[in-house]
């Protein structure tokens, strides 16, 4: 009898497990069927016929609003707003010797000129890029004559290094092709650089290569340079696609770092002693691997500075001596709660900007001395948003900013602790005078509270009436602190408040809120958003229909799932360049490297999350969806137009029987960071502003 019970037990739980496992098996075909029957799949493969398409549409979206009231006068505004004071943008500035190197925009001039004004004040510029063109990056060497800057086909994300002569004002023949990121470190001869390119840019396949580094004596032909940094130097090297790779140079070593993804917060670290770098076949060892936590690093002589997330989702910092490597870490700091922002050294210091549970800290560190930690005074509600010096510096540039206060450049002398302008910029303090910002805490679904940053006209009274844009981002760890931007008036301007969700997926409070927000977390971001949404309108700031919210890129994952689970909150939404269709991640120039923050389509459990979050395939007939335009750049080489595309078609076959149809923004000579704020803008306005 007690047998027979066995038996049939056993018998139970086989079935049992049976039933699971054909359960499981059936969910995954379902999910394979769903994201396989797709009547839009043509847009991915027949390009030319989706771009047509796109362009046709956008023609149309176009002619619709530039024949609304409100589209002259929006962009009268904005070309005021570009022009206020004619105050030129400078940013980016590097110092070297006597001279300050920098890029500048102007209303005549609205793309990146590189420009050097002397000790003197006098100012030249330097690089003007031709038409189509743009440069982004630049590496003015120690001796200050020569700068290598990388310049590339407006909307692409593969450069070429040239080199510029500062004293004959001329171009050197050495030009270097397939930067994917510069990365540049020039060596103490002033006469030979460091650089890293993709090992499959000549197979116009870069996502899938990896990065490797060179070195190259200027004059030479750069098919023969040497390559210092690769998988063939490295033993065990596991390459990954879309890495970063950065170099680093001590009087005795030199160190290398990589990460695995766009992503990826870790690093791993290898050094080398510095006379073998410029040798053929060198053998690096690896020092930190990435299960340590590390995420950035600072090299001092001999003494290698570690930036490490916690337990306590903030950072700690440490040293290492090199010569030791095995020895135990000497710590420094460590805060919790927060984002580590800016993390560079000059000749006697490190300087550096965190948030601890909120708030920001300003301070550095003393080589003499690393544990006399001074703090370095700021204004309040103001951001550190940059700091500009090098190794043989004493002083630094910083530039504080905040939601209403203009960027302005200050100069701090570190032996008596001395705070002045710059007098680089000059701005306008005057235009956002009459607005205030503020922070919100906001109870998410499971109690976890959010950071919501609204910006409104002072004395304003919310009794429900006032415009509402909100927006959000929440990916890959990015932060989303104070900074300003003028062109924000022309919404407050028109009674309007700006309301920004720091959801989870950002850092704004360090490495777990970017954690609890990918991955199958994802849901988290999305839930913060919409509570954010509930709140505004629950407190009388605003009410649905006058409620409109954006987002970009990977932030389109936000604002598309929001629409999706609440379309009755919303008056309507524009998504740029969208990440729309994420069961087919992989089939994406960037979608590789994103399997670390979003999941892979090839594992059954992470496609069961991707197909959660796809705002294209959770779309439904006989919903009554908000308003809606889609923006895309068709050289866009990271989301592909068809992303749009396809949301935007199933959503106006949804949309049939109404009378307005997704308006669609084009860029046709524009990538990944296309502009649409006029359109947007113009949209938002009339659909808050109009009676309907």
């Amino acid at each position: 009898m007690l047998l027979r019970k066995k038996v049939l037990i056993i018998l139970f739980l086989v079935l049992s497990l049976c039933v699971i496992a054909c359960s499981s098996q059936n969910r995954l075909i379902n999910l394979e069927k769903i994201v396989r029957y797709d009547p839009y799949n043509w847009m991915e493969t027949e390009q030319e016929k989706t771009h047509h398409w796109l362009l046709s549409e956008s023609d149309r979206s176009i002619k619709i609003l530039e024949k609304l009231d409100w589209f002259a006068p929006t962009k009268k505004r904005l070309e005021e707003l570009t022009e206020y004071g004619t105050e030129p943008i400078i940013f980016y500035i590097r110092l070297q010797g006597n001279n300050t190197f920098y890029f500048k925009q102007t209303a005549q001039y609205p793309y990146n000129r590189l420009f050097v004004k002397d000790r003197f004040g006098k100012e030249t510029l330097l690089i003007d890029p031709p038409a189509g063109y743009g440069i982004y990056d630049f590496y003015p060497s120690y001796d200050g004559q020569y700068i290598a800057y990388s310049i590339a086909e407006n909307g692409s994300n593969v450069s070429t290094i040239k080199v510029f002569n500062l004293k004959t004002r001329t171009h050197l023949a050495d030009h270097i092709s397939g930067i994917t990121d510069t990365n540049l470190l020039w060596a103490e001869d002033n006469l030979s650089f460091f650089y890293h390119r993709n090992n499959l840019y000549h197979a116009n396949n870069i996502k899938a290569g990896i990065e490797e580094m060179f070195f190259h004596r200027l004059g030479s032909d750069s098919k023969k340079d040497i390559k210092i940094f690769g998988k063939d130097q490295l033993v065990n090297y596991d390459a990954r696609t879309d890495q970063n790779t950065f170099l680093s140079l001590a009087s005795n070593w030199a160190v290398a770092s990589t990460s695995s993804s766009i992503s990826g917060y870790n690093i791993d670290l290898y050094r080398l002693p510095r006379e073998n770098l410029k040798q053929n076949n060198v053998s690096w060892e690896k020092i930190i691997n990435r299960k340590q936590n590390v995420t950035d690093f600072l090299l001092k002589d001999d003494w290698l500075f570690l930036a490490k997330y916690n337990d306590y989702s903030g950072y700690s910092i440490f040293r290492v001596n090199l010569n030791h490597i095995h020895q135990s870490a000497e710590k420094i700091i460590e805060w919790q709660n927060g984002d580590l922002t800016n993390f560079v050294a000059n000749q006697e210091a490190i300087y550096m900007t965190y948030h601890d549970s909120g708030q920001l800290k300003f301070v550095s560190i003393p080589f003499a001395d690393i544990h006399h930690i001074k703090n370095i005074p700021i204004s309040n509600n103001n951001e550190v948003t940059a700091i500009f010096t090098n190794s043989e510096q004493n002083e630094i540039l910083f530039t504080q900013q905040s939601w209403t206060s203009p960027p302005k450049i200050f100069r701090y002398h570190p032996n008596n602790q001395l705070i002045e302008d710059s007098k680089i910029l000059n701005p306008d303090h005057t235009l956002f005078s009459e607005y205030d910002s503020e922070q919100k805490w906001v109870k998410s679904n499971d109690g976890t509270l959010i950071p919501l940053t609204l910006i409104y006209k002072k004395g304003m009274k919310f009794d429900r009436s006032a415009p509402t844009w909100l927006t959000a981002y929440g990916a890959y760890g990015e932060s989303e602190f104070p900074n300003y931007d003028a062109s924000r008036l022309i919404w407050l301007e028109k009674g309007g408040i700006i309301a920004i969700a720091h959801v989870r997926g950002g850092g704004e409070l360090g490495p777990k809120w970017h954690d609890d927000g990918r991955g199958y977390k994802k849901q988290n971001s999305i839930n913060d958003f919409i509570k954010c949404a509930e709140y505004l309108i629950h407190n009388q700031y605003t009410q649905p229909s006058k409620l409109v919210i954006s987002g970009n890129s990977a932030g389109g994952i936000v604002i598309g799932m929001a629409l999706i689970k609440r379309p009755d909150l919303f008056a309507a939404a524009s998504i740029k360049v969208g990440m729309l269709n994420m069961s087919r991640l992989d089939k994406i120039p960037i979608g590789m490297a994103n399997f670390e923050e979003f999941g892979s389509p090839f594992k059954k459990h992470e496609l069961e999350n991707l197909v959660n979050i796809d705002t294209y395939l959770n779309l439904k007939e006989g919903v009554k969806y908000p308003n809606v335009m889609v923006s895309v750049g068709l050289k866009d080489d990271r989301v592909p137009p068809w992303q749009s595309a396809k949301f935007a078609a199933k959503l106006n076959d949804i949309k049939r029987q109404q009378d307005e149809k997704v308006l669609i923004i084009t860029d046709q000579y524009g990538g990944h960071f296309m502009n649409n704020f006029l359109y947007m803008m113009t949209f938002f306005l009339w659909k808050t502003h109009s009676e309907h």
